[in-house]
């Protein structure tokens, strides 16, 4: 990883590794249903500009956006390679999305052409070009239209090509990324070639990823599956096995079958995971790294990871759709409890500051919320100037609404949300806190907290556990009395067998203010 530069457009990053190790694997299809197509650098590049000719011959255009439907597949990271190297601007469309989330995003990004990657579809991609104006045309891989596209793109040379992909500069828009809308409507968030391409070098850096297979199957809509992990392992040297969709038994199998060095996802992987019955039967000795990111990875979990794989590192950090890639990590040297409870440090050549209210730095040991500032960060939300305005400094800090703490030991802690912090009885709750008390017990698997309207306290914090099975709700209450104030600790507590879920493996927090409203009554 040492020396990896920082380039101007991301696909030039298959170029660089075609030059010292042209026959190594890049890209793995995994299963479950495109299994065993594998290219090398030198391969990966000629599919690239086959694809890229393609578009240009289609009519794409510079800052044109282009969508792909699809799961994680090679393919797609194809289709963001070539459409990104002649300045499109790539989206990836999830096929869990409903209609009605489709639609949305597609309607407010207004991409020209969709290419439905979806296997066996349901013409969703023909659908949406029906209903919205913009999209002029679909074209569905692994199908005669398909063909014939690629074939189109016969009538550019590589001159033509190559003037094209020159025109493309560091500080455009590669993707656009849609925030989860967990907590109001999702805004398109445009990510740069400059930040994919720094956010990859410094991430690989600080987590010592050069050169490892790592395995992907997160969805394509979200920046962990695009930016995180198969950019990083693009530019870091590495290898990426596909898996379209999460299956744990799969998953398992993969690991073991490739060889995958880095384990990488969101917690919810890992601990499904954990509990699936072919686990204890998987050698899983190959994985020298577990990487997560997304939430905290609690104890019992990351232990049993550890003992099953041998990992000699593990590591979690920090950051959103809008910063590109993370923006902390944990170290070498950080210890268990500061894997299980932080976020690790700043990543050096990353601009972040912890501030009141007033934008005043915090003391060690002080609530604020987080902000960061480069060019790493994105260029700026689609079509929504009041939203940028809202979201920047007038000394250009973007506010991301997180809370952390730096701690004494140089080592920052998520408090929260901003969003979903809430008073009870005058004092300000961070659900988070109670959370990782929750996650402390070595019973609890997955722990949330939301807020509930209260006639005395205003409001009351209700916690929803997923927990090892005879766990008693009154103990998991009597664990928060003994470590938290009584005002933190929650005033209901539901165990359940599983958590809703967002696509990207996160909780959906919407889902569970509702089943709170519905359980008061």
């Amino acid at each position: 990883m040492t020396g990896v530069p920082v380039l101007d457009r991301i696909d030039l990053y298959v170029d660089h590794w075609a030059g010292s190790r042209p026959e190594a694997e890049f890209l793995v299809d995994g299963g479950p249903q495109l299994t065993g197509r594998r290219l090398a650098w030198t391969d990966a590049r000629v599919e690239i500009d086959r694809v890229a000719a393609a578009l240009v011959a289609a009519g794409s255009m510079r800052g044109d956006r282009v969508a792909f439907l699809g799961d994680a597949r090679l393919d797609f990271f194809i289709h963001f390679l070539a459409a990104t190297s002649i300045g499109c601007i790539w989206q990836g469309l999830n096929p869990k999305y409903t209609w009605d989330e489709l639609v949305f995003v597609v309607a407010d990004a207004a991409p020209r052409l969709i290419f439905d990657g979806t296997i066996g579809g349901d013409r969703t991609g023909e659908r949406l070009a029906e209903r919205i104006d913009e999209v002029e045309r679909t074209i569905v891989l692994d199908q005669s239209d398909w063909e014939t596209f690629l074939v189109g793109g016969g009538d550019i040379d590589t001159g033509e090509l190559g003037a094209r992909q020159a025109t493309v500069e560091s500080s455009d828009p590669a993707l656009i990324v849609y925030t989860s809308g967990s907590t109001g409507t999702p805004k398109g968030a445009l990510l740069t070639h400059r930040g994919v391409a720094y956010c990859g070098v410094t991430g690989a850096r600080a987590r010592g990823l050069g050169g490892k297979k790592v395995i992907c199957n997160l969805p394509v809509n979200h920046v962990g599956a695009v930016s995180d992990i198969c950019a990083r392992a693009m530019i870091s040297g590495g290898t990426v096995v596909f898996q379209e969709r999460f299956d744990p038994e799969l998953m398992l199998a993969t690991i073991e079958a490739e060889q995958v060095q880095v384990w990488a996802g969101v917690p919810t992987i890992f601990q499904i995971c954990l509990a699936h019955p072919t686990f204890p039967n998987v050698d899983l000795s190959c994985v020298e790294h577990v990487a997560w990111g997304g939430a905290a990875m609690s104890v019992p979990v990351l232990e049993a990871l550890l003992a099953a794989t041998g990992a000699g590192r593990a590591s979690g950090g920090y950051g959103m759709t809008e910063s590109t890639g993370a923006v902390t990590s944990t170290t070498p040297e950080s210890t268990f409890e500061q894997l299980t409870t932080t976020v690790g440090v700043p990543i050096p050549g990353h601009d972040y500051r912890i501030v009141t209210e007033d934008d005043t730095p915090c003391k060690v040991g002080e609530s604020g919320e987080i902000q960061i500032r480069g060019d790493w960060t994105m260029a700026g939300y689609w079509n929504r100037p009041d939203a940028d305005a809202d979201s920047a400094t007038d000394d250009g800090w973007f506010r991301t609404g997180d809370l952390a703490v730096l701690r004494d030991d140089g080592h920052i802690q998520l408090v929260g949300r901003l969003s979903e912090m809430f008073k009870s009885g005058g004092y300000n709750i961070y659900p988070r806190e109670i959370e990782q008390c929750l996650e402390e017990h070595p019973a609890v698997r997955m722990a949330a907290v939301v807020a509930v309207s209260d006639p005395v306290f205003d409001q009351v914090g209700h916690a929803f556990v997923v927990a090892d099975p005879d766990t008693a709700s009154d103990d998991l209450l009597a664990h928060c009395r003994e470590r938290l104030a009584n005002y933190r600790v929650p005033k209901a507590l539901h165990l359940r067998e599983q958590l809703p879920m967002l696509a990207v493996g996160k909780i959906d927090k919407k889902a569970l203010d509702n089943e709170a409203l519905r359980l008061r009554g």
